[in-house]
């Protein structure tokens, strides 16, 4: 059968459940951090921040995060710490701070630490200039042992993207780039503020694979409004003719209690529980029929691009990047909201670009609050981390490895065998199991081995 006809057939099978699974509509972080970052506090200050900084060694591994907050347009469904500018002057100013917030951490490690991979998010980064891209990647150059990175990764907007900012980015060795694509429905991306079209993409990718770049990721969001099965199937299709390395498959997280531009969206024209679900498992059944493997509880990759190789050989992580491929120890952030990871906890940035431009000015690190790791923390990480990762998670082996009893969990063990969890985890000793095909459900899972999951759960976003 040929995959066009396998993917019809796989389309018209998927209705929408009769009854709804017992986990849907359960709330629960994301865990790209543990514990989430809803729990960082302002007990975590500059003078942990430098602490962990200056304690790194000279022969560990780092990687840095660079956020570029600004856009041209609000996309109404986004999540992120963005910020709107028709003009260019507040973007040459920020990356001026940005030169000097760089300057001073590095002033913190003593030039220790080996800079091994980048990444630049937003925000839309590619609204820099080749000035601005040149000198930050300067400074990162001057402030830690550098040498061609293993990645060296950017998020893209079409619509801020061209032909020679591509040309530049393959000149600079630039190795992965993130392209948002979310939907190509016309009516879905007037719905949501976000207009490209399919040509204006494909001519893109086509630059990218021009440059050198062919590790191509791309997102989409399933739960938009006025998404439907068919207008999906045909979005599914467009992507995959473009034929990207990575698709993730992000779930909408309709937040307007939190995120209040997303109150512009006609919440009458979001897809129902169940039809969300339906759009997922199309999706899923979608992209594996066409030769793409499922990784965590989002991603689809080509089984000879990195993350699917590291996946099949557990070397892959999760962190505020997603899922990585990232072995270093420590994980830098730069600029506005940036989170930096290390081995004993998590520092954050301000969000607002004002304070975090203070502070700079005045040559303190930018810290807002933090977290430092707790006796049990590492522990419950991984066992977290590699249910996200890997959908099991043997609870006696982790255990181990952290010199704790092996019925230390024997609670949240119990708990997963009640009829919420029934649907979606099957435990075995101290074997835990995801069984479902909606890998997303995971969250709830990893959410039992939480300690410090919040009895306020609307803090978070639904699992669906």
């Amino acid at each position: 059968m040929s995959s066009q006809n396998g993917i019809e057939a796989a389309t018209e099978s998927f209705e929408a459940p009769e009854k709804a699974p017992t986990w849907l509509g359960l709330q629960a972080p994301r865990y790209t951090s543990y514990p989430s970052a809803q729990h960082f506090h302002r007990g975590v200050n500059t003078d942990q921040h430098a602490a962990w900084l200056s304690s790194i060694d000279k022969n560990q591994t780092i990687s840095a995060y660079v956020h570029i907050p600004f856009c041209r347009e609000l996309c109404w469904f986004c999540g992120c710490h963005t910020k709107m500018t028709y003009r260019d002057e507040p973007i040459e100013k920020y990356v001026r701070i940005l030169l000097d917030e760089i300057a001073l951490i590095g002033g913190h490690t003593a030039g220790k630490g080996k800079l091994k991979q980048i990444h630049f998010g937003g925000g839309s980064p590619s609204l820099l200039n080749q000035s601005q891209l040149m000198s930050i990647l300067y400074a990162l150059a001057s402030a830690f042992e550098f040498s061609p990175p293993g990645e060296l990764a950017i998020e893209l907007d079409p619509r801020t993207t061209s032909e020679e900012k591509i040309a530049f980015y393959g000149s600079l060795g630039f190795t992965r780039v993130s392209m948002g694509i979310q939907d190509f429905d016309p009516k879905v991306q007037k719905a949501v503020n976000r207009i490209q079209s399919f040509e204006m993409v494909a001519g893109l990718m086509q630059h990218l694979h021009n440059a050198g770049i062919h590790q191509i990721n791309t997102d989409l969001i399933y739960g938009l409004p006025y998404q439907t099965v068919t207008s999906f199937e045909r979005t599914l299709k467009q992507t995959l003719s473009l034929a990207p390395s990575r698709i993730a498959l992000f779930s909408y997280a309709h937040v307007p209690h939190m995120k209040k531009h997303q109150r512009l969206i006609d919440e009458h024209a979001l897809p129902d529980d169940r039809t969300k679900l339906t759009l997922y498992r199309m999706a899923t059944e979608f992209l594996l029929a066409n030769g793409y493997t499922a990784i965590g509880i989002d991603h689809f990759a080509r089984e000879d691009d990195a993350l699917a190789v590291a996946a099949n050989t557990h070397r892959m992580r999760r962190n505020f990047q997603g899922y990585v491929t990232d072995t270093t120890d420590i994980l830098l952030g730069f600029g506005t909201s940036a989170i930096s990871q290390f081995p004993a906890g998590y520092t954050q940035n301000y969000s607002a670009t004002h304070e975090y431009s203070k502070r700079i000015e005045a040559e303190e690190l930018a810290t807002c609050r933090g977290w430092k790791a707790g006796a049990e923390d590492s522990f419950r990480k991984e066992i977290i981390d590699t249910l996200m990762c890997y959908m099991e998670a043997d609870i006696g082996q982790i255990a181990a490895r952290h010199g704790l009893d092996a019925n230390i969990c024997a609670r949240e063990l119990t708990l997963l065998q009640e009829c919420a969890y029934s649907d979606i985890a099957h435990t075995k000793g101290n074997l835990v199991q995801i069984a479902t095909p909606y890998r997303m459900a995971s969250r709830a899972v990893a959410a039992v081995f939480d300690q410090y999951q919040l009895p306020d759960s609307a803090r978070y976003s639904r699992v669906s």
